[in-house]
């Protein structure tokens, strides 16, 4: 009858994780929360007859402006603010201040921020002061343009790769710990109080492997904790890991939301370490004693501490609504590390429970019922696994194309296929694997074949939760979706030398406005050219594209106001450039209107 329950149970799980994550896909997203440039001043392309005293940058959100800031480089690529970094009140805006006079050129301004869900984001504009008589534009030769600046200053793969390992490394002792103090508790002790008598022999080896456990964890989890606090100012800055080290950035790291959250995941993990001191008394006693009752009093109350920072440290806190998204996130990490470190503690410490029974048909019969034991756990944590990750899904990632179209949506679709399979590799298991367990019981045989296929599954199964965490480690570097999507609509495209940046603001439904900068790519002048025809294409086949009014508006800037776009998702848009009477490019690219 177990091994039925077990086996049913297990099929259940899989059919709530694929109806939620069928769900997930086919409800309306909620709105998103990362940073979006709103303006800047000067604005884009602007040409000025008189210097401006800064350069200012305001954003929809509040961004972190202690990590990043903003740099203006004159034409030799020459900094030229005078380092004073200045920010609202309400911390969306950003700038910096300018020397008094500036000689008559073109300018190009850089800002590199880091947005409240802790992703860094980056951009830039130029701009030129031209001298009363004109002339000013011709001192741009030889200026770096936006992309070469922006490229300069950023990490690099080594660092990136380096963040990424941090992060998986630092999960994997989440998970372990957490884990581990759940396999005590839900597993373990009613074993212990409940189960075989035979498990009773085994507690002091139980209770060394979980010391040395909960100790190796939760030191690895201070260590990369703390790791990712240079990791997150190198990031932010564009430096490489050993130079984040300086002027501060570590500091200015713990100032912020991540590295606020990085010391309180420490603090979680320094939890566990009474716990891990006290392992073996508490898996010896039946009932916890007050020594070890007050361990795992403090121990649960760093699970809490840890299964809240990676909400607050990233989307969850950011994004509506916050009221269902950040519990839906702490329970997701709580049942997803419950589950993954579970499956690490059964294959740690449960041999050596069996191990020492004092006969055949006990080890199994310990061995039976811990496997039971810990598939009841799974089961709940399986289901409440598919339930917020079908909630974080809706909110986060929005629809199947976001799947395959963008990095973040990706590495979901990664999690929900290794989730798919864990789930069935589970299921299958159980059916084989637990009924073969009770009928060597009922035959008063030890585990034998059906103890190593145990095992194997559970090495295979835990492999699998190690490469689920490392997707999660690259997936939380990511922006959601319609975080990207939020705001008005951007990019460019480089041509024959020349660099042409489109802007579509708000890119929704309704009335919409274009703007095309048209720059040369290496000295980041306008670019004057003969006329411009801009042509909308819709999503859908069979509709008329719209032809823009495109008007010019200063040096390389063209804008089409008040164009009327009623249909959602992606258009195409072909810009038609005349940069002289036998020279006209076409250029295209999409939109995505929401």
């Amino acid at each position: 009858m177990s091994a039925k329950l077990s086996s049913r149970s297990r099929a259940a799980g899989l059919a709530v994780a694929a109806i939620a994550v069928l769900a997930a896909l086919l409800l309306p997203a909620a709105a998103g929360a990362h940073a979006v440039l709103d303006e800047s001043v000067p604005a884009r392309g602007a040409v000025l007859e008189q210097a401006p005293a800064e350069v200012k940058f305001r954003f929809n959100e509040p961004v972190e402006s202690s990590l990043g800031g903003v740099r203006v480089f004159d034409s030799d690529g020459t900094e030229v603010q005078d380092g004073k970094l200045d920010s609202s009140g309400d911390g969306r805006e950003i700038g910096a201040t300018l020397p008094e006079s500036l000689p008559a050129g073109m300018y190009t301004a850089i800002y590199q921020v880091v947005s409240a869900d802790s992703h860094p984001i980056s951009g830039g504009i130029t701009f030129s002061v031209d001298s009363p008589g004109g002339g000013g534009l011709d001192a741009a030769a030889g200026a770096s343009s936006i992309s070469e600046l922006l490229a300069s200053s950023e990490s690099g793969p080594v660092t990136e790769v380096g963040f990424w390992l941090d992060r998986w490394i630092g999960f994997l002792a989440l998970a372990l710990v957490t884990g581990a103090l759940g396999w005590l508790v839900l597993v373990w002790r009613p074993l212990r109080t409940k189960g075989p008598e035979a498990a009773a022999d085994g507690a002091d080896a139980v209770g060394r492997r979980l010391r040395g456990l909960i100790l190796a964890a939760a030191l690895v989890g201070v260590v990369a904790s703390l790791v990712a606090i240079p990791f997150q100012g190198a990031i932010a800055t564009g430096k490489d890991f050993w130079h984040s080290f300086g002027g501060g950035i570590p500091g200015e790291v713990v100032s912020t939301r991540f590295g606020t959250m990085m010391l309180v995941r420490a603090a979680g993990f320094l939890a566990m370490v009474p716990l891990g001191l006290l392992a073996v008394r508490a898996c010896r006693e039946g009932r916890l004693g007050r020594g070890a009752a007050g361990a795992v009093a403090i121990a649960a109350a760093g699970t809490v501490a840890l299964m809240l920072t990676p909400g607050l440290a990233g989307h969850a806190s950011t994004q509506d609504p916050t009221w269902l998204l950040l519990p839906s996130d702490v329970v997701h990490v709580g049942a997803m590390a419950a589950w993954s470190g579970g499956l690490a503690a059964t294959l740690w410490l449960l041999p050596a429970a069996t191990g020492a029974a004092p006969s055949p048909e006990s080890r199994t019969a310990v061995l039976l019922a811990g496997m039971l034991r810990f598939s009841a756990v799974a089961l709940i944590a399986v289901g409440l696994i598919a339930l917020t990750g079908a909630i974080q899904a809706v909110a986060e990632v929005g629809s199947f194309g976001a799947l395959l179209d963008t990095a973040f949506g990706r590495a979901v679709l990664a999690k929900i296929l290794l989730f798919a399979v864990l789930i069935g590799l589970g299921a299958a298991n159980r059916k084989r694997v637990i009924p073969a367990l009770v009928a060597r019981r009922s035959d008063g045989a030890s585990p034998g074949g059906a103890g190593l296929s145990a095992r194997r599954n559970l090495r295979i199964e835990t492999a699998l939760v190690t490469v689920v965490l490392a997707v999660t480690a690259a997936l939380v570097s990511y922006p959601p979706p319609d975080s990207i999507g939020a705001g008005p609509a951007s990019g460019s495209v480089v041509t024959a030398g020349d660099r042409i940046e489109y802007t579509l603001d708000p890119a929704r439904t309704g009335k919409n406005e274009a703007h095309v900068y048209i720059f040369d790519d290496s000295t980041g002048a306008p670019v004057e050219v003969k006329g411009i025809e801009l042509t909308f294409d819709p999503p859908t086949e069979g509709d008329t594209p719209i032809e823009a009014d495109v008007r010019k508006a200063g040096p390389g800037h063209y804008v089409a106001p008040a164009m009327t776009l009623a249909i959602k998702g992606k258009w195409t848009v072909a810009a038609a450039i005349r940069f002289s009477r036998f020279d006209e490019r076409i250029e295209t690219f999409e939109v995505e209107i929401r």
